[in-house]
């Protein structure tokens, strides 16, 4: 027993690394699983690109340590199928935690939210949670930028 306990205890240890080190290669993983395309906690870049090119802006409002946020992430957004959808708006990510003014302005009760707005800032649509799997949910999210084109 005292062996499968120090063996655990080495394995963690292992797999987790030093304090600190993992951190800068999630952060480029995150970015590139999401593509290059989002502009991160900036709205007034997001609107102001929305009025050049014409495209509705799509704000995915959430937060690190939120499940379903990571999960739109990683599994959703970051699929081909998702991103030729997306390509369609100007897409920003905004961190409630550390901008609790821009989900107070579109009134987020809860997180993921995702809202479609106008080059204005003005809401068109908005969308609470994940619906289903990356299947189920990407005719949702293509009839919800449809509503801004």
């Amino acid at each position: 027993m005292k062996y499968l306990l120090a063996l655990t205890l080495v394995l963690a240890l292992v797999a987790c690394g030093e304090p600190g080190e993992n951190q800068a290669e999630e952060a480029t993983t995150a970015e590139s699983a999401e593509g290059s395309d989002w502009i991160h906690d900036d709205l007034d870049s997001a609107l102001a690109l929305s009025a050049e090119t014409g495209k509705p802006v799509f704000i995915d409002l959430y937060a690190d340590w939120c499940g379903p946020c990571r999960m739109l992430s990683d599994d959703y957004f970051s699929r081909a199928d998702y991103q030729e959808v997306l390509s369609q708006c100007i897409l920003l990510k905004v961190n409630v935690d550390n901008y609790p003014d821009l989900a107070q302005r579109y009134s987020a009760q809860s997180i993921p939210t995702l809202i479609l707005a106008d080059a204005e800032g003005n809401e068109l649509d908005r969308i609470t949670g994940v619906g289903g799997s990356p299947e189920d949910f990407l005719p949702i999210i293509s009839a919800f930028i449809d509503q801004g084109l």
